[in-house]
């Protein structure tokens, strides 16, 4: 008996914690300024996601998530160490991610 109810006291500890069943959300990053280069994570598998980079012209790529939920854009463009970048991933089932890189020139 007392391993019945330690039992069911585990099964509800993990069923109630946080992150135990919870899905991540959508992020990117920008890994890189030279070529820019964008990675995401936490989409849907499959997903088609259009990638759009502004620094300081625009950008956009479409690529697709892998079956983990990850992708990764490059760009063939560099950006200046004093320009923002700006990056937003938008997917086709609802996925939704955005970054920003402040200019690290010191303005």
């Amino acid at each position: 008996m007392r391993r019945l109810l330690l039992l069911a006291a585990v099964l509800a500890a993990v069923a109630v914690a946080p992150g135990g069943l919870a899905r991540t959300h959508p992020t990117i990053d920008v890994t890189r300024t030279i070529p820019i280069t964008v990675k995401g994570s936490g989409f849907k598998a499959g997903e088609r996601v259009r990638v759009v980079v502004r620094s300081p012209g625009i950008h956009r790529k479409t690529v697709t998530a892998t079956r983990r939920g990850s992708f990764t854009a490059i760009f063939r463009s560099a950006a200046s160490k004093c320009a923002s970048i700006r990056a937003i991933a938008i997917g086709n089932k609802g996925s939704r991610a955005s970054a920003y890189v402040p200019p690290s020139c010191g303005i």
